[in-house]
Order: structure tokens, then C-alpha cells, then sequence
């Protein structure tokens, strides 16, 4: 199960995580990307998390571009030329077989957002 939930993230609102990863990555259109993925676990081996994301376009920008629940973390993030990429595991209860999920973003210079690809495993090669 994914759940999704793409928005700006807002510093005050953003929950304490046990654990976090971040990076940088780059993506061609604006450059530098820093990236932070928070999780927590909610038992059952699922875990709750979130993906934000800042760049710098005229302005500093920040967006949180995934909310939602997977299993094995952290959520992975890197680029392709274009696009911004994050992959997550999800796994059948009480089964080693786990499914990975990607996520492609491209960059919309007008809006200034990430906006979600729709055939994301192919944008993400």
C-alpha cells in the first residue's frame, strides 16, 4: 500500500521523526535538489514517512512531494537528466517478497513545483 500526498511542507507543522536521511542531488533544469526523508515506525513493520524537497529558483523553494506509509526504509531519491526519482518497498505481510514503487517528478519551471509523472518506472531508468 502507498498512500500519497504531494504539497508545500511547512517548518512549523513537520513532525519529530526517528530517524531521518537526507542528500543532495542534482537535476538539470535548477541545478542542486536537497532532499529529506523523515520516518517513523507505526508497527507492523510499516512505517509512516515524508519526503521534502528544496531547491533554490529566484527563491528558496520547498515542497513536500511524498506522505504516506511503506515498509523496508529509507525512501530512496535521486535524479535522471530531467527528473527528480524517489523508489520505497512495499512488502505482503508476513512474506520476504517486497515490491518496489517509483516515483517520478519533473520539474515545472512556470509553477516553480515538482509535479508526479504518470509512467513513473520508465522516467526513472
Amino acid at each position: 500500500m502507498v498512500a500519497i500526498n504531494t504539497g508545500y511542507a511547512n517548518a512549523q507543522t513537520v513532525p519529530e521523526w526517528e530517524n531521518v536521511a537526507s542528500g543532495t542531488t542534482q537535476v538539470s533544469n535548477i541545478s542542486s535538489v536537497q532532499y529529506t526523508v523523515g520516518y517513523s515506525s507505526i508497527g507492523y513493520d510499516h512505517f509512516r514517512s515524508e519526503i521534502v524537497v528544496s531547491w533554490h529558483d529566484g527563491d528558496d523553494r520547498t515542497q513536500n512531494i511524498y506522505d504516506g506509509i511503506y515498509d523496508n526504509p529509507p525512501a530512496k531519491v535521486w535524479n535522471t537528466r530531467d527528473n527528480l526519482c524517489v523508489s520505497m518497498e512495499t512488502c505482503a505481510r508476513y512474506e520476504d517478497n517486497c515490491k518496489t514503487h517509483i516515483i517520478a517528478y519533473r520539474y515545472d519551471r512556470a509553477e516553480k513545483l515538482f509535479s508526479e509523472l504518470n509512467d513513473d518506472a520508465k522516467m526513472c531508468r
